[in-house]
């Protein structure tokens, strides 16, 4: 039997010719988004209702960015949201008949709010006139919720004003947020950018992870969350601005939540012996964050949620066991001087079962092996963060950073390999098994140092930083390799025992300065100066026995060092809306290899990088940047060590100490656009590198599949990607999508036998997502994923097409208060012209019921891989090989758990209807 069949006998093959027909293509994709559509539709009235007014000042000025909201009398949630035009009209439409809230808001004047009974007459409200907001103590004090505020780089939204069951955690309230997304990789996009860090009440937790603070925190202890273009550190420090912002998150937490503790905890036993529980405490206070949390379970969870809501499905490959335990620590001496220490452990044992088939190429021939192997990892690993962050003085910032990790790691591997000559008869057979014990520390010291020194804009900047890692690795293997099995006369077997003692032990410092002053208004000029300093000491002691005959010990000593001075001189312009940057660097690098204490390489290199950045901010939430820089890269030292690494029998290494270093011209266009009226979100980047004197792998394989590796440098190489994401509201229906289209085109050469054998990888993506615009009881998303690639080769007509179609859906629905039903599905279809076509259904069901007071408990009954198909599947192609791997999983379990929220011992339980209290005249 087949390995493919080991693992699939019981999915049923889909005809490769079918799935490339490009007109049946394009009918599925036209059948299943019009299904969708429909589906998406049902049950909501999106008749002819419409809102629609102008809003200006006291002075009839009209008014950009104002808020428009439409609310939930009853608990004032959020129905329907736009923002006012440069115009200051606005218009909301799509919505039920009923009786809402209508909200106008902008930040420094009073909110208006009315009641509007909404029949299917369009509405039309005229002129609709803020007031400077004032304290006046003969103001009508009303209730409001102001479910989003758009002030400056931030939009903040109202947790209130989207519903949220009790256990609830941050994640599930940030993904009704409109124009934010979770990936089914765990990553946040938010208006059209991915977010780089999260942060609570402004502070960090645990070192910017954001899964932990997604996965971990409750969504009932956040007030509001807010969406941030933040300034780079220069920029906030000297006031000059340079365009370079990232999008972040910073949860607010609710009043009560600051001065006591929250948290929950739980515990969950499933069939086949499955099992999971988790806890997490947060204890606040004014000028302190505590958080704990913890989990241990065998169901593949690397200690994030039991059952993601969104559909993904992670890493689910093997049979994972995991228990992980950390503690977050914030301490705010005063305003804007903090400290925060966090400790995360963590242990994994990974049982992995795999088989693959690849089919490699030569020169002139090529031959396939199928693989199986079993694998067991377990790690245990200690991480300690810290930082001091202090930007109470004006115009200064000082910034310490720290970092310490300790990985202590033990694997055993065997592995059955067969390999068949071209006409697929079999010729050579390996069977490996290798252990591993490894100790790994490492950690970093980072310090920087920002100061504005006049008003005109003269500033300085000093960065050090310093970094080591300890290996010691201990490695063993034992392989029986039969050669020319099918041909008796010429039949051999090697039977080889390896013992490898490594140890790794490297250093590296850096520290770089940086003057700038202005010579006229909006112009500067710069000068800075760097030194990076890295060293490396490799010992190494393998013994081996090769058919009970001891070979001579191979022992050495080989230290390297590379060093790198850069001078740079520049200019820039930085005005409101645009900032110009250019500059030239000379650059000189020194190499330096020993050898057991002689030298094997002394060599010195200098190099002038010019660089340039443009970036136009034409508009509020409107950006386009373009930068060009020329840049180098030394040969590593394993690439250029002449030291010979044979553990593995059938594939050796060896480095080329000829090797100079690579240059790279690299282009980058990145447009950014989101209007915050229709809440439509494009963001697009265009990334073009090529690289001259590039280093190329040459490889070569004897009669009896040895592979062995070194490496040249050789010709050109170059890379392309781009991406295009975009979201919006389609017009008439109340359903969003977001759409996202990319693509990559690799060109590289790589030296096989002697010749040049040049490879093109052209990857191409497609993914389109729908769902409901209101989330407030049915939350449904439906989507597809099209991933297109072909590689082709120049040595040999080996050329590879690949094409995956992932369809997913989710269906959450709030049936009452207390009970919850929430199912995804999700089907991958795996089509290639060297492999069998193969299908993957994922199917899971939960039902959850809150009760206890205050709905504090939460029961959950739930159903993995009901179809019982989980299985991974890999399909891969390198430069003289494809591949095709699968990968066993967990199978289908049922699970029941249940949860715990504790509450704050002050505060008030939170209530949608309680609003947060705000002046305005009628």
């Amino acid at each position: 039997m087949k390995m493919a069949d080991y693992f699939l006998k019981d999915i049923k093959k889909v005809e490769t010719t079918m799935i490339f027909k490009f007109s049946n293509f394009n009918y599925t994709i036209i059948k299943t988004l019009l299904l969708l559509i429909t589906i998406l539709s049902i049950g909501i009235n999106s008749q002819a209702q419409s809102i629609k007014g102008l809003v200006v000042d006291e002075d009839n000025n009209p008014l950009e960015f104002a808020s428009i909201a439409l609310l939930q009398q009853k608990d004032s949630l959020l129905i329907k949201y736009t923002t006012t035009g440069a115009d200051g009209r606005f218009e909301l439409s799509d919505f039920k008949e009923n009786t809402y809230l209508f909200q106008v808001f902008l930040m420094t004047y009073q909110a208006n709010q009315r009641v509007l009974k909404v029949t299917n007459t369009p509405i039309n409200l005229g002129t609709i006139k803020l007031d400077k907001e004032v304290n006046n103590l003969n103001e009508v004090v009303v209730n409001a919720i102001v479910p989003i505020k758009i002030k400056q780089d931030t939009v903040a939204f109202n947790a209130k004003a989207f519903k949220v069951r009790q256990d609830d955690n941050v994640e599930d309230l940030i993904k009704k947020l409109l124009g934010v997304q979770i990936g089914t990789d765990g990553s946040v996009t938010a208006q059209g950018q991915e977010i780089t860090k999260i942060l609570v009440d402004g502070k960090e937790f645990f070192n910017n992870d954001p899964t932990i603070a997604l996965k971990n925190l409750t969504a009932d202890a956040i007030k509001s969350v807010q969406i941030i273009d933040e300034e780079s550190d220069d920029a906030r420090t000297t006031g000059i601005k340079d365009g370079e912002k990232t999008k972040i998150i910073n949860l607010v937490l609710e009043d009560g939540k600051k001065t006591g503790y929250f948290g929950k905890m739980g515990v969950g036993i499933g069939t086949n012996d499955r099992y999971t529980t988790n806890f997490d405490i947060n204890r606040f206070t004014k000028n302190s964050q505590l958080a704990l949390f913890g989990n241990l379970n065998n169901i593949n969870n690397t200690g994030a949620a039991v059952f993601s809501r969104d559909g993904s499905r992670g890493d689910n490959s093997g049979f994972l066991t995991t228990g992980t335990a950390g503690a977050n620590y914030n301490y705010e001496f005063k305003k804007d001087l903090n400290f925060n220490l966090d400790y995360h452990f963590g242990h994994s044992d990974r049982e992995q079962e795999e088989n693959s088939n690849r089919t490699e190429f030569t020169s002139e021939t090529s031959f396939t092996t199928e693989n199986e192997n079993t694998s067991e990892n377990i790690s245990d690993n200690h991480n300690v963060n810290f930082s001091v962050r202090d930007r109470s003085k004006k115009d200064a910032y000082l910034e310490f950073r720290g970092n310490f990790k300790n990985d202590t790691r033990s694997s055993s591997n065997t592995s059955s390999t067969v390999f068949f000559d071209e006409t697929k008869i079999e010729d050579t057979n390996s069977n490996r098994s290798t252990s591993s014990d490894d100790i790994r520390n490492s950690g970093k010291l980072n310090f920087s140092y920002r100061k504005k020194i006049n008003e005109k804009g003269r500033n300085i900047r000093l960065r050090s930083g310093i970094s080591f890692s300890d290996n010691d690795d201990v490695n063993y293997q034992n392989s029986t390799t039969k050669y020319n099995v099918s041909d008796i006369t010429s039949y051999s077997e090697s039977d080889e025992t390896t013992e490898r003692k490594e140890r790794n032990k490297g250093l590296n410092y850096d520290v770089s300065f940086r003057y700038m002053e202005p010579i006229i208004e909006h112009h500067l000029i710069s000068f800075s100066t760097s030194y990076e300093n890295n060293t490396s000491d490799e010992s190494l002691d393998q013994t081996k026995t090769i058919n009970t005959i001891a070979q001579n010990p191979f022992i050495y000593q080989l230290d390297y060092a590379n060093q790198i001075f850069e001078n740079q001189l520049g200019y820039v312009y930085s005005k409101d809306k645009i900032q110009v940057y250019l500059s030239g660097s000379f650059e000189t690098m020194k190499q330096k290899l020993d050898i057991d204490s002689n030298s094997n390489i002394n060599k010195k290199y200098d190099h002038f990088l010019p660089s340039t950045t443009v970036n136009y901010e034409y508009k509020k939430g409107k950006n386009l940047r373009f930068r060009y820089n020329k840049s180098t890269s030394l040969p590593s030292s394993s690439q250029i060590s002449p030291i010979l690494n044979d553990f593995n029998p059938l594939s050796i290494s060896v480095g080329n100490p000829n090797l100079t270093p690579e240059e790279s011209d690299n282009l980058n266009l990145r447009l950014y656009s989101h209007n915050f009226k229709s809440t439509a979100s494009f963001f697009s980047y265009l990334n073009y590198s090529k690289t001259t004197n590039a280093i190329v792998t040459n490889r070569s394989v004897d009669e009896n599949y040895v592979s062995s590796r070194s490496y040249e440098n050789y010709g050109d190489k170059s890379n392309f990607r781009g991406m295009v994401h975009f979201g919006n509201k389609i017009k008439g229906l109340p359903i969003r999508y977001t759409f996202r289209v990319s693509s990559s085109i690799n060109d590289y050469t790589t030296i096989i036998d002697g010749a040049y054998n040049k490879t093109n990888t052209n990857s191409n993506s497609f993914g389109l997502s729908l769902s409901n615009d209101v989330k407030n009881n049915i939350d449904i998303t439906i989507g597809a994923n099209y991933d297109f690639d072909k590689t082709t080769y120049s040595l040999q007509d080996r050329n590879r097409d690949y094409f995956k179609q992932n369809y997913y859906s989710k269906f959450d629905w709030d049936i009452t208060n207390s009970i919850n039903f929430n199912t995804q599905f999700d089907y991958s279809l795996y089509t290639d012209n060297n492999f069998d076509s193969q299908t993957v259904p994922i199917w899971n069901v939960a039902v959850e019921y809150a009760f206890l007071k205050g709905k504090r408990g939460n029961l959950k009954f739930q159903v993995l891989d009901i179809l019982d198909k989980n299985i991974e599947i890999d399909r891969v192609s390198s430069d003289n090989y494809f591949e095709e791997t699968f990968k066993k999983s967990l199978g289908t379990y049922a699970m029941l758990s249940f949860t715990y929220s504790m509450k704050p011992p002050t505060g008030k339980e939170s209530k949608r209807d309680s609003g947060e209290s705000r002046r305005h005249r009628h």
